[in-house]
């Protein structure tokens, strides 16, 4: 008696095949998008425009800072909450001159 394949795992062996060659054919056309995407330019024009918003931030934070720089310090003093623990600070040091 010679041994017998069952029809489930035929169905299975197709299926992985068909599997198969499918990732193959979107893997293939994948890399042909990037190589066209490349060969128009897209991937340099990202980059750009990366770079285009990372100048510009730098841009907007060295105004900010001559924005902040400009500002007189007792208003910043006086816009600046303050730092934690300061109320109990200040209770102690009453209290302490108190005795």
């Amino acid at each position: 008696m010679g041994t017998t394949v069952r029809v489930g795992s035929m169905r299975r062996m197709v299926w992985i095949a068909v599997g198969a060659a499918g990732g193959i054919v979107v893997y293939r056309r994948a890399q042909q998008a990037i190589a066209d995407a490349r060969d128009k330019g897209m991937v340099l024009s990202v980059q750009q425009a990366g770079l285009s918003a990372a100048s510009a931030l730098t841009t907007a934070r060295v105004m900010a800072a001559g924005a902040a720089a400009a500002v007189d310090p007792r208003e910043r003093a006086a816009a600046r909450p303050p730092a934690p623990g300061s109320a109990a600070a200040q209770v102690l040091r009453q209290a302490n001159l108190g005795d």
